[in-house]
């Protein structure tokens, strides 16, 4: 598998891999009617056919339109609705393209977006998404077929290699850019302005996974993620790079170069005391992002893109994982 590109056929392969999913125990308290039973918020009856109508049949239920065309009472027929819409909102902004070790964060997140929108098809839900980049923003509407997932993952592979030809400084520009084509696209990589999409997309009760470094989850988008979760299911799932939480000991003249994304500077991996304020800014951001989470109600968990997203997933559903 490559470190840097995703392809097609790679994210086609978990679909076989979806029982380490669907066994993990932070998975396990999602399962919901059909394939699952979790308490959902405002489930409802959906239509389901025509028949004539029988002795005993509530009143209110008779279909008063056909009766009329036919000549015949018809009753309505209703059944619980089975199933309910999932969304995964996948973050391919700029600070998702680093990596320092295995592969790219946003390969990962891209690899997990296929691995849990498969599991979605295999519970029976109906899967959609919202992928924000420098390109805005784009949105599929959650649909039951395989043909929904293999859209989701086509568009993925699509617009993450397409924004690795570009430089960050092309990044920032497209981001800032006005687009011409603005039914699915909004102006800025915002995960805020994602979040606020989403809130008018999801119907109540519906399952959200968001897929994110959390870098930009900013007051905005905080307010947005509260808003949401009154009325959803969601889950964080955080990617992060190893060289994230702590540098490494490396001896010698050597300097790397750290940018908040605005500001660029160096630091001495070598020097202890450089170490070890970056590993106590590094915990300050993490225990943070935690409070944010367990404030909301929201169910965090945390991916590296430093090891096997499989061989994580595995360690999750026997309790060792983060």
């Amino acid at each position: 598998m490559s470190a840097i590109e995703v392809s097609i056929k790679e994210l086609q392969q978990y679909s076989y891999q979806t029982n380490s999913v669907l066994a993990s125990k932070t998975l396990a308290r999602a399962r919901l009617a059909g394939g699952h039973l979790s308490p959902i918020k405002g489930r409802g009856m959906e239509f389901s056919e025509c028949r004539q109508y029988q002795p005993g049949d509530d009143i209110r239920s008779i279909d008063w339109r056909i009766t009329a065309r036919t000549g015949k009472t018809y009753s309505k027929l209703f059944s619980e609705e089975k199933e309910r819409p999932v969304y995964i909102l996948l973050d391919l902004s700029s600070s998702m393209y680093f990596g320092s070790q295995y592969r790219l964060k946003s390969v990962q997140a891209c690899h997990l977006t296929a691995l849990l929108a498969w599991a979605t098809k295999h519970k029976s839900d109906r899967v959609g998404g919202i992928i924000i980049g420098a390109f805005g923003h784009k949105e599929l509407k959650p649909q039951r077929q395989q043909r929904g997932i293999m859209q989701l993952l086509s568009e993925t592979v699509t617009l993450h290699n397409a924004q690795l030809t570009m430089s960050q400084a092309e990044r920032i520009n497209a981001a800032d850019a006005t687009h011409v084509n603005t039914v699915n696209t909004v102006p800025k990589e915002s995960l805020a302005s994602a979040l606020t999409r989403l809130r008018i997309l999801c119907k109540t009760g519906s399952h959200i996974m968001i897929i994110s470094d959390f870098l930009n989850l900013d007051d905005k988008a905080q307010k947005q993620l509260a808003l949401l979760k009154r009325h959803n299911e969601i889950e964080a799932w955080q990617i992060y790079d190893p060289l994230e939480l702590s540098l490494p000991n490396i001896s010698g003249n050597v300097r790397l170069a750290v940018s908040n994304g605005q500001q660029q500077g160096f630091i001495s991996p070598s020097n202890a005391d450089s170490r070890q304020k970056y590993q106590q800014h590094a915990d300050a951001k993490q225990q943070a992002l935690r409070q944010v989470m367990n404030r909301y109600g929201i169910r965090h968990h945390r991916i590296s893109s430093g090891e096997s997203l499989l061989s994580q997933i595995k360690d999750k559903s026997k309790g060792k994982g983060k």
